[in-house]
């Protein structure tokens, strides 16, 4: 349920980004740099817009992550590579923020602390509880003679 709630802040928040970016300057009341920061040479890949990207990859967890709570399929293990990318693509863009343009977006921030969060979570096995991995879990114990 965590990647499910992350993944949700993620979409809204990167959707807030792709849509306000063309209408004028995003307000920034933190760190004061979400102008020079989402209008760099670096925020887009091949013209499109980063912050599209990580909306396809919010969106990706989100579906992926309801299917398995409620679809009684192991998808999660699906999440680990696009999560990894994620996690990857944020650590450059941050590194990008504080030694090329010397500004901080705190949207971009949030974003690429979102992204390790998830990737932390996929990568451990650590989604909360969902119905499956406890199904799961239930049935391995009783295979092996022991009960909850």
């Amino acid at each position: 349920m965590a990647v499910l709630g992350l993944s949700f802040i993620g979409m809204v928040e990167t959707l807030y980004l792709s849509l306000s970016r063309n209408v004028g300057p995003v307000p920034c009341h933190i760190t004061n740099g979400c102008g020079d920061v989402l209008t760099s040479v670096y925020s887009e890949i091949g013209g499109i817009p980063i912050s599209w990207l990580g909306f396809v990859f919010y969106i990706t967890a989100f579906g992926v992550t309801v299917f398995d709570i409620f679809g009684g399929a192991n998808t999660f293990r699906f999440l680990r590579w696009p999560s990894t990318v994620a996690f990857t693509i944020s650590t450059m863009l941050t590194g990008i923020q504080a030694f090329v343009i010397q500004q901080y977006c705190e949207y971009c921030l949030t974003s690429a602390a979102l992204s390790t969060i998830i990737c932390v979570l996929v990568w451990t096995g650590s989604q909360s509880i969902s119905e499956s991995s406890i199904l799961t879990a239930n049935a391995e114990n009783k295979t092996n003679g022991k009960k909850i």
